[in-house]
C-alpha cells in the first residue's frame, strides 16, 4: 500500500494544477490536506514497526517504494519521502544493515540539491538522524568525500564583481553541476556537524573549516550562505553554553585555524567596522 500512498498524495497535487485561477482559500486548504496528508504517511512509517529483520526483503521493499518517490516531479511528493525516511530510519535503525543505511544515505543525499527549499531542508533534518546512528569512522569517511567535493564547488568569483552569467549551454549545464554539488556537500556537512550536538569528533572541525568558506556572498547563493550561519550558530549553542566544557574538551580538538574559520561565521561585526 505504500505506493498507493505516495500516489495518492500526488494526485491530491494535481488535482488543483490545472486550474488557472484558485482564490486564496481554495489554495490554502490544498495546502493543508498536503501537509495532512504527508504527516500521515511519516506516522505510518514509525508506528508500522517490523519487529524482525526477517530475509531482509521487507526494508529493502520499503525502501524502493520511497526512492522511486524522491525522484517524484512534483515537490510535495519529494518532501514526503524525505519525512517518510527520517521517521522510518529512527524506528529500524537497529535492523538496518550496511546496504540499507547506504541505500537511507545515498536516498536522501539526492535530495539535498533540490531546487525546492522545503525539500533539501527536510532531507538535511532526516540526514542528521542517519547520522547520529551511523558509526563514527564511517561518518568521517563521508566527511572527508564531501569536503573535498565543497572545496571545489565554490563560486569563482572575486570581490567587487558581480554573477557572471554562463552563455553557452556547456558553460549553463556546468555551472549548475557546481551549484548542486556545492549545496549537496554544504548541506551533508551541516547535516553531520548537526548530528553530534554535545560531542566533538575529529571531523567536525574540518566540516565547519570547510563550510565556512561559503558563508560569504562571493562563495555562496543566499540559500546555501543561511544554512551555513545557522548550523555554525546551533554548534555554537550547544558546545560553547557550558565554558568549562568548552575549553577543557571540545575546544582542544580544533586548531587555530579551524577556531578562526568558526569566529568568522559566528562573530558579530563591530559596529564602527
Amino acid at each position: 500500500l505504500l505506493p498507493a500512498a505516495f500516489e495518492a498524495l500526488r494526485i491530491t497535487v494535481d488535482e488543483g494544477s490545472g486550474i488557472d485561477e484558485v482564490d486564496a482559500a481554495r489554495r490554502s486548504l490544498e495546502a493543508e490536506v498536503v501537509k495532512g496528508f504527508r504527516y500521515s504517511i511519516a506516522e505510518v512509517s514509525s508506528s508500522s514497526v517490523m519487529s524482525y529483520p526477517g530475509e531482509g526483503n521487507d526494508i529493502s521493499r520499503v525502501l524502493d517504494v520511497v526512492e522511486l518517490a524522491s525522484n517524484n516531479e512534483f515537490w510535495q511528493v519529494r518532501q514526503a519521502a524525505a519525512h517518510f525516511l527520517r521517521c522510518f530510519q529512527g524506528s529500524h535503525k537497529y535492523l538496518f544493515d550496511d546496504k540499507h543505511s547506504d541505500t537511507m544515505t545515498k536516498i536522501v543525499s539526492s535530495l539535498l540539491s533540490d531546487e525546492r527549499r522545503e525539500v533539501s531542508s527536510a532531507a538535511m533534518s532526516a540526514l542528521t538522524g542517519i547520522l547520529a546512528a551511523t558509526p563514527q569512522d564511517r561518518v568521517d569517511v563521508l566527511v572527508t568525500k564531501y569536503v573535498a567535493i565543497a572545496n571545489r564547488s565554490r563560486q569563482k568569483r572575486k570581490k567587487g564583481e558581480g554573477n557572471v552569467v554562463p552563455q553557452t549551454d556547456e558553460a549553463i549545464s556546468k555551472e549548475k553541476k557546481r551549484a548542486r554539488n556545492q549545496q549537496t556537500s554544504v548541506f551533508f556537512l551541516c547535516a553531520a556537524i548537526l548530528a553530534q550536538p554535545y560531542e566533538t569528533p575529529l571531523y567536525v572541525p574540518v566540516a565547519l573549516a570547510a563550510i565556512s568558506k561559503h558563508s560569504f556572498e562571493r562563495s555562496a547563493p543566499l540559500g546555501v550562505r543561511d544554512t551555513v550561519k545557522k548550523c555554525c550558530g546551533e554548534f555554537k549553542k550547544t558546545h560553547q553554553a557550558d565554558a568549562y566544557s568548552w575549553t577543557h574538551i571540545h575546544r582542544k580538538v580544533f586548531s587555530q585555524e579551524q577556531l578562526e574559520a568558526l569566529e568568522d561565521v559566528v562573530s558579530s561585526p563591530h559596529y564602527y567596522a
